[in-house]
């Protein structure tokens, strides 16, 4: 599927919107220019209000722009389908009158009640959808027209707002006769080892509301992967930012997500946090096939989002999810023009914790003449070898990201053009620039550290 369709190029084709076209045998020579025209049109989220209390049953109304929606006393709508970045008030009256209740997450009338303490069960008669509020935050800035070293995050506003927050999440553990699923315990300890990731790497924007809630279900006998996914989201009633649906082993051939949930066939926490990567707006990290010919999907071992084991998602990728603040960021584009040379020095990415630092994490240039737009980014991930996987410390890798201007869904994917180390003495042409690394420092090694090298710091000039 991955050589045949290059599906690692289209997130949706592997963890949303088009897996079931896959898995059913559609993703066909003969059906493929259909389907890849679907794959680059832009599919913005909509909010959807369903018939009965669950996420499975049928679709009443459907819209996308915000504004005040009627819904009519036949409609019986029971649930709504929030996208992320999205509010929407229901009420009780017509023309957006009358008590109301605002949500934003998927919620079941079910269990919603309008602000008098009535019912919204079948209730609802009109609906505002809106994009969140955005307070003040120095993770969400603007770059001024003289500021030629700023790196604007073309991520939407409302989306950056409503991930950047304290999370609530189910945990459904859906089982089926004859085979085995994880125990509860086992699955929250890693969701819970996944917020704690989280709230690392973001700077302590995103934590847990409080303790995730549970729920064990009971799949009917002989349930196919499709019919175990759709019997538990019919009776899990989701309602929380993130739903983790743990499938049976075996019984799914892959793990996926959807726009607040996955489902997953492992216990992996690179498992729930490529996932939920996803959920988020992550795309996969690939990488440059050495040899030429095609990226190799899934390459890059900096990111949760390939398919090795790591320590965090890479730089394009934490500043898509708004975790760098401005001066984290510097644009050599304008340094760099005319055959001029730019010297920077950067500070590793490690954990992405916030340091007392005047140093970036990266450098980042717009690369001309890409439509849509692309961008470099150049971090140096790691300052020291760990266990988790081969990168050594002071390693520079070259990324190619979309600028990603009017995105949605899982869109910022990434490919890593090249790598070297902090120690090397060659020029290295990688991705339209030449790079040298000219400069490193080192951490001190503490005592009773074993004698590993920490880099603190690598200059690298940068020209075209």
């Amino acid at each position: 599927m991955v050589e045949t369709c290059g599906t690692h190029e289209h997130g949706e084709l592997e963890d949303g919107l088009f897996l079931e076209e896959v898995q059913s045998g559609h993703c066909t020579a003969a059906n493929w220019p259909a389907l890849s025209e679907q794959l680059i049109t832009p599919r913005p989220p909509l909010v959807r209000m369903r018939a009965d209390c669950n996420g499975a049953s049928q679709i009443v109304k459907e819209v996308e722009a915000n504004g005040c929606y009627a819904l009519g006393q036949t409609a019986g709508a029971s649930y709504v389908e929030v996208p992320i970045g999205k509010a929407v008030r229901l009420f009780a009256g017509v023309d957006c009158t009358g008590t109301g209740v605002s949500v934003q997450t998927d919620a079941s009338f079910c269990v919603t009640k309008f602000a008098n303490g009535t019912s919204t069960n079948d209730k609802v008669r009109s609906f505002r959808v809106q994009d969140l509020e955005a307070p003040p935050s120095e993770y969400r800035y603007d770059c001024a027209p003289e500021e030629s070293t700023c790196v604007k995050n073309h991520n939407n506003t409302g989306r950056l707002v409503d991930i950047n927050r304290k999370h609530t999440v189910k945990i459904v553990r859906v089982s089926v006769a004859g085979r085995s699923t994880t125990s509860m315990n086992l699955i929250e300890a890693q969701v819970l080892a996944m917020y704690d990731f989280f709230q690392g790497a973001s700077r302590n924007q995103i934590s847990l509301a409080e303790a995730p809630t549970r729920r064990d279900l009971t799949a009917p006998a002989g349930s196919t992967c499709e019919e175990a996914k759709t019997y538990a989201v019919r009776y899990a009633s989701p309602d929380t930012f993130l739903t983790v649906y743990t499938m049976p082993s075996g019984l799914c051939s892959v793990s996926r997500a959807g726009a607040r949930s996955i489902y997953l066939n492992g216990n992996l926490l690179r498992d729930h946090a490529h996932e939920t990567g996803h959920v988020l707006g992550l795309a996969h990290g690939n990488a440059r096939n050495p040899s030429g010919g095609k990226d190799i999907p899934y390459g890059d071992a900096s990111t949760y989002m390939g398919s090795f084991p790591s320590d965090n998602y890479n730089l394009p990728q934490l500043h898509w999810l708004g975790w760098t603040k401005k001066q984290d960021l510097v644009n050599v584009t304008s340094a760099i023009a005319n055959g001029a040379t730019s010297t920077v020095t950067l500070r590793p990415v490690g954990t992405n914790a916030e340091l007392a630092s005047d140093l970036p994490l990266g450098a980042v240039w717009d690369i001309p003449g890409t439509e849509p737009k692309e961008r470099l980014f150049i971090s140096v991930p790691k300052s020291r070898l760990n266990a988790t996987n081969d990168i050594e410390g002071g390693t520079v890798i070259v990324y190619r990201s979309p600028t990603c201007e009017n995105c949605t869904g899982m869109a910022m994917k990434s490919t890593t053009k090249g790598r070297f180390n902090a120690k090397s003495v060659n020029e290295h042409a990688l991705g339209g620039l030449r790079l040298k690394a000219v400069g490193y420092t080192l951490k001190p090694v503490q005592p009773g550290e074993p004698n590993i090298e920490d880099f603190a710091s690598v200059t690298l000039q940068i020209r075209r």
